[in-house]
């Protein structure tokens, strides 16, 4: 149990284990928030064909949970909160988490029982505030309504009202977005031309709110590509929740970063951007500060120089995708910016002391470094 915790950690999830009591058929755990572990019941005796699965999703409101059937009545549990793990810089992809979804189930399994993983679907369920399992009925599409939804999703997520934001997503849900965009009958090209549009939207309404357009643009781009580069998405709607909640964040930190001494601001920036091949010429014009200040106020706070830190942090963003994602070594590379797959390899070994490919191979076997 003690690798499954630590991957819990690498992955920003939180770690809970639900067992089956056989006399009264009650799941329970301790560690957990009483209003999520009555949802599960819930959804547990309405839809006991979970227990049919290996692997199951359920994705509510603000998150989602991964379920590992392990044992015949003991479920492992990975639950991804949107906003507390899109803070965290070393979260996966945005869009390739749900991509991942399988691979982060088949990992677990592994983990606890020391055995290759069945090569089984993952089983896909929604839970909402009232009943535990939400039958969709698409309402016709109404183009006032439906700007007015918009409207209100756009307002939140400027004004970071994190209530407000739930409420306007659940009714967005409503709408068959996807028939509006239909290519060829193309279900998926569909799907990816709606979330395009959906994020030219966020990303015009974060620039005349006042989000610098140098950053609003680069957002747009690497989302864009992500969604271009998806081969399919497991659950759409939950998809446009994680962008929706991606730029809830972006802004909600740009705002309070404003606040931050400079050593912190430039940590956060590279956290942010670490993706990119990120310059002390970016950092000082992102951060609208002297280039000339940077590399002082972060040593003395820090004791390291920025570059240290961004080949750091590149390195632990490249170890959760060497985990919970099938990315070969040259994905990755281009990915965090690396100028070559060789220099990656390079750069990663320096630092963790092992290749890229022997840290994916014997992770499951080796306890992780604390």
């Amino acid at each position: 149990m003690n690798n499954i915790t630590k991957l819990a950690k690498l992955l920003t999830a939180d770690f809970f284990v639900w067992e089956q009591n056989k006399q009264t058929n009650e799941m329970k755990c301790q560690n957990i928030d009483n209003i999520l572990n009555d949802k599960i019941n819930l959804l547990l005796k309405k839809d006991p064909i979970i227990f049919c699965h290996t692997y199951t999703s359920v994705a509510y409101d603000s998150g989602h949970i991964i379920i590992c059937r392990v044992t015949e009545n003991k479920l492992i549990c990975f639950s991804f909160v949107y906003e507390k793990q899109l803070r965290n810089s070393n979260e996966l992809q945005v869009l390739h988490s749900l991509q991942n979804l399988k691979t982060i189930a088949q990992i677990i399994f592994t983990m606890y029982n020391t055995v290759e993983a069945p090569d089984e679907d993952i089983y896909i369920l929604k839970i909402d505030n009232k009943k535990p399992v939400k039958t969709r009925h698409f309402v016709p599409f109404d183009s006032q309504l439906f700007f007015d939804t918009e409207t209100d999703i756009i307002k939140a997520i400027v004004y970071s009202k994190k209530d407000q934001l739930i409420t306007a997503l659940d009714s967005l849900e409503e709408f068959n977005l996807v028939a509006e965009h239909l290519t060829a009958n193309n279900i998926i090209r569909g799907e990816k031309n709606t979330l395009i549009s959906y994020i030219s939207i966020l990303n015009r309404a974060i620039i005349q709110w006042g989000y610098p357009a140098k950053l609003a643009f680069q957002l747009q781009y690497s989302l864009v590509q992500e969604v271009e580069l998806s081969p399919q998405f497991l659950n759409f709607f939950q998809t446009i929740k994680e962008i929706s909640w991606h730029y809830f964040s972006v802004i909600k930190q740009y705002r309070f970063n404003n606040f931050l001494p400079l050593h912190q601001r430039i940590k956060q920036y590279i956290k942010q951007h670490i993706r990119e091949n990120i310059t002390l010429d970016d950092i000082a014009t992102g951060l609208n500060a002297s280039k000339k200040t940077l590399n002082p106020a972060f040593k003395k706070e820090y004791g390291a120089t920025i570059t240290q830190f961004i080949r750091q942090t590149k390195v632990e963003t490249a170890k959760e995708l060497l985990i919970a994602s099938n990315l070969s070594l040259l994905e990755i590379a281009e990915l965090l910016s690396f100028s070559t797959a060789t220099y990656f390899v390079k750069t990663f070994k320096k630092v963790t002391g092992v290749t890229p490919n022997h840290f994916r191979k014997h992770f499951i076997t080796r306890p992780l470094d604390d």
